[in-house]
């Protein structure tokens, strides 16, 4: 693996509303910004997500979409990025539990003719702990249960928490690694795939598959990055959402 596959920018950072803060919250251990509800509560508002290349060469796309999450007292909750989750072990500054996850389908990749993955759901295990100036450290062990890729990912990510005169900034670093049943299913060619396209086959291993930092710029790494279908191995997502809550 090359220098150049293992060079990472530095954290960068996003501001939000307060609500939009309360993905995280929810299963990381932050300083709370608000008292925690007595009972269930739900945001509902809207957004704009833009992302470049992140599914391979897959080109930039910018989308509207809706944001609704739900939560009880922390415990149970449920939103679009982390899916339907618990927190088994709650504590002011610990948390650790399950989820069951979302994983989006892949975007086509222009001029290419791909049997990509279909939507798919993966089971999460989680811990996290917040450090003193209220730094979080964790990560997460996830398995794919829909028979997409059959395959397991591994995150990790050191985060920072704090409210500005223009919302809630969110500092987050992280890396992530999977087997090669997961890498195969996102970047690998198959002889068939590789005929009808006119490339070389290509089968990924295990091992380190991405870095980045939260807006959300990440690089591929390892084997992921010497894909044919990521020539392009930078990968930018960042979005704008507002909602409101309701409940609690």
């Amino acid at each position: 693996m090359s220098l150049r596959r293992l060079a990472l920018t530095a954290a960068a950072f996003t501001a939000a509303a307060l609500t939009g803060g309360a993905a995280l919250a929810q299963s990381q251990p932050y300083e709370q910004i608000r008292p925690a509800a007595d009972g269930w509560t739900v945001d509902l508002g809207v957004g704009a997500l833009y992302s470049k290349d992140s599914g391979g060469d897959t080109g930039s796309e910018t989308r509207v979409v809706p944001w609704v999450s739900a939560n009880y007292r922390d415990v149970v909750y449920l939103n679009a990025i982390d899916g339907l989750g618990w927190n088994a072990i709650k504590t002011d500054s610990f948390r650790a539990g399950l989820q069951l996850r979302p994983r989006f389908s892949p975007e086509d990749i222009e001029g290419l003719d791909l049997d990509r993955p279909d939507f798919g759901a993966d089971v999460a295990a989680y811990a996290f702990q917040r450090l003193p100036g209220n730094i979080v450290v964790g990560g997460r062990v996830s398995r794919d249960v829909s028979d997409v890729s059959e395959g397991t990912e591994y995150y990790a990510s050191v985060g920072h928490q704090r409210v500005t005169p223009i919302g809630l900034m969110n500092v987050s670093v992280y890396a992530r690694g999977g087997d090669a049943k997961l890498a195969d299913a996102y970047y690998g060619v198959s002889p068939e795939e590789a005929a009808r396209n006119g490339i070389a086959p290509y089968s990924p291993g295990s091992g380190l598959q991405g870095a980045g930092a939260l807006i959300n710029y990440e690089r591929r790494l390892g084997d992921v990055a010497d894909s044919p279908l990521s020539e392009e191995d930078d990968t930018i997502r960042t979005g704008v959402f507002f909602a409101r809550r309701f409940g609690g």
